[in-house]
């Protein structure tokens, strides 16, 4: 179920930063043997998420190939489709000097960084059993990528949310410079950002670099948020009261 949650979340998120409702979403599983329970646990699952955030799983499809992939693997992947007004569209075009950078909180790695996590794990398969905090790193891990959508959905059209990223592969860098507007860049104070532990742990049992951890996870940051100075207070109090841990990190500059 986690990989499902993970899978239409992420596929969320990715169209609500443009300010986009989510309407259906599309699977397709891959396999080399179709196993019935199996199949129908995923769709379930699916169909879950997607219900969770007022979206339906519309079908797709599921494919059996024997000889091409071995029995008892499956590959799944989904798409999704939104709708927003065309003037309505988030995607940077008011960003400006003097805007503020907020992130909003992440809950784990989401989906991004797992082959370097799992590289880790075959020189150190006993970090399966690491405690952080109560629960093991196995469990830290596998913790659904948090979907933002019913946070965020009533910021749509407010005038002083200028921008909104969502933090995956290519960290706060390659994600937030995407909606930055010609002439100017994001200066991000990294000794604000609150990383959480399980990300200390990889950088600190993998020996990982600081530049490599920032360019592969999410550091702790799921969204980042580009907002105008006045309404700094007034957007951080709406995501807090749909629980979500939001605060400043950075703020807009010439670039």
């Amino acid at each position: 179920a986690s990989i499902c949650l993970d899978t239409v979340n992420h596929l969320i998120n990715d169209i609500a930063v443009m300010g986009a409702d989510p309407v259906a979403v599309q699977d397709c599983i891959v396999c080399g043997k179709l196993e019935k329970s199996v199949v129908f646990a995923m769709v379930k699952a699916l169909a879950n998420a997607c219900r969770a955030q007022g979206c339906v799983l519309t079908g797709g499809e599921t494919s059996e190939q024997p000889g091409v992939i071995p029995a008892g693997t499956y590959v799944l992947t989904s798409s999704i489709v939104g709708v927003v007004e065309k003037s309505r569209i988030i995607d940077g075009k008011r960003i400006r000097r003097g805007d503020i950078v907020l992130a909003v909180a992440s809950n784990g790695l989401h989906t991004n960084g797992y082959s370097l996590v799992r590289k880790l794990l075959e020189r150190k398969p006993s970090l399966l059993r690491k405690r952080i905090g109560r629960r093991s790193f196995l469990d830290v891990i596998l913790t659904p990528h948090k979907c933002y959508y019913q946070a965020i959905r009533g910021l749509f059209g407010l005038p002083e949310l200028h921008g909104l990223a969502h933090i995956t592969g290519g960290g706060i860098v390659g994600n937030l410079n995407r909606i930055l507007p010609k002439g100017t860049a994001a200066h991000i104070d990294l000794r604000k950002i609150r990383v959480p532990p399980v990300f200390a742990v990889i950088r600190r049992e993998g020996r990982v670099p600081v530049a490599d951890m920032l360019r592969t996870f999410n550091m702790g940051v799921g969204l980042a948020v580009v907002v105008a100075p006045e309404a700094t207070a007034k957007i951080l109090s709406h995501l807090k009261q749909h629980g979500c841990a939001a605060y400043p990190i950075g703020k807009v500059i010439r670039g």
